[in-house]
């Protein structure tokens, strides 16, 4: 009778096929959706790969850089599903780092979330400010002349020192966290802060009680820094500074030489005894006390050294080619440990390559 009946009304047959396939259709391509929402992607062979939403990127543009870099898998009804998802919306610009499959909820969820990539640039203790500059400019963060007004604004340290014209001392040597785009004037605030975090209200009065001002102190960590690479050593080579500075004796500090010979491009890497004759005010073996300004930026041991210095009576130290220094009272001391340290070493030396060239001929 069922096959009578169609076989009267052949539209029912071609209904009932078409609902057939339309039921395939959909439970084919719910699979699809359930497949590609529901299984973590991954198809770029770097250990991570960085895609860049530009500012006012909406969701099917967003869908193409991310399909371009094998994060999220080409899919035709992607962007309907996160319209419906409500994942459409809201995206935020800046780099954004994947390092392992994630699914495409997760991919927008980040972005819409804002959790951008931060790039790391490190700054080590001492470098001058030209060098720290050049640095920031090669990891993409503007170009070196775009540093050098944010760099003579003294407003930010104004209060600490009031005789500052640029900078130079207050750039707090660390590693830097940066979004892409972030403007030199923000890096260099950003240091500063970092700076004035460090250098506590009880380091300010630490300098008071030993006659400096936070300049002075600022000055003496940053010849500290460059005189050691020993963290243990900083006390020890700040009590030399601040003995001889006692009795009005010269510094003698060999990196405030390097300093005024890089300030006119003429350091090749080496001091010679006629550098130490150099007319500047920054050179310590010709003229006495503190340098004019800070030779570098100088690290928390150095500052701290600078305002609590160890009780010794150095006055004299000499490297001993191990990366540590040998301290000494007096001048003779020092004599002999120049000679132990320095002169012999470069004799026993010099004499190992005449033997050489001896036999050679």
């Amino acid at each position: 009778m069922i096959k009578d009946r169609l076989a009267r009304r052949p539209w029912l047959v071609a209904l009932a096929g078409a609902g057939i396939v339309v039921g395939v259709v959909a439970a084919t391509m719910a699979i699809r959706v359930a497949l590609w929402v529901s299984i973590p992607y991954r198809d770029y062979g770097a250990a991570y790969a960085i895609v860049e939403i530009p500012p006012g990127t909406g969701v099917t543009r967003a869908l193409d850089l991310l399909q371009e870099r094998g994060v999220v898998r080409p899919f035709s009804m992607a962007s309907a599903w996160l319209r419906l998802t409500n994942r459409a919306r809201g995206l935020k610009a800046g780099e954004y780092a994947f390092s392992r499959p994630m699914t495409p909820g997760e991919v927008f969820d980040k972005i819409i979330a804002g959790d951008v990539y931060y790039h790391k640039v490190t700054v080590f203790e001492g470098t001058r400010s030209d060098e720290i500059f050049a640095q920031f400019a090669r990891a993409g963060f503007g170009s070196q002349d775009e540093y050098r007004e944010p760099f003579g604004d003294v407003s930010m340290i104004a209060d600490l020192d009031p005789d500052a014209v640029d900078l130079e001392g207050y750039l707090f040597p660390d590693t830097y966290s940066l979004q892409k785009g972030t403007p030199p004037r923000a890096i260099v605030a950003v240091m500063v802060a970092r700076f004035r975090e460090v250098f506590r209200a009880d380091w300010v009065q630490q300098a008071r009680e030993h006659g400096l001002t936070v300049r002075q102190a600022v000055i003496l960590a940053s010849l500290i820094e460059r005189e050691t690479s020993s963290v243990e050593e900083d006390p020890i080579v700040s009590s030399v500074f601040h003995n001889r500075l006692r009795r009005g004796m010269r510094l003698q500090c060999d990196p405030t030489v390097i300093y005024a010979l890089a300030m006119r491009n003429q350091y090749d890497g080496n001091i010679r005894k006629a550098d130490l004759d150099i007319d500047s005010l920054f050179n310590t073996y010709r003229y006495g006390g503190l340098t004019p300004a800070p030779i570098g930026n100088p690290g928390r041991s150095a500052l701290a050294a600078a305002v609590a210095p160890a009780d010794t009576n150095y006055l004299y130290f000499v490297s001993m080619n191990t990366g540590r220094h040998h301290f000494s009272a007096t001048l003779e001391e020092h004599n002999r440990a120049v000679w132990e340290y320095q002169k012999k070493p470069y004799r026993i030396k010099q004499a190992a390559r005449w033997r050489r060239a001896g036999r050679g001929n």
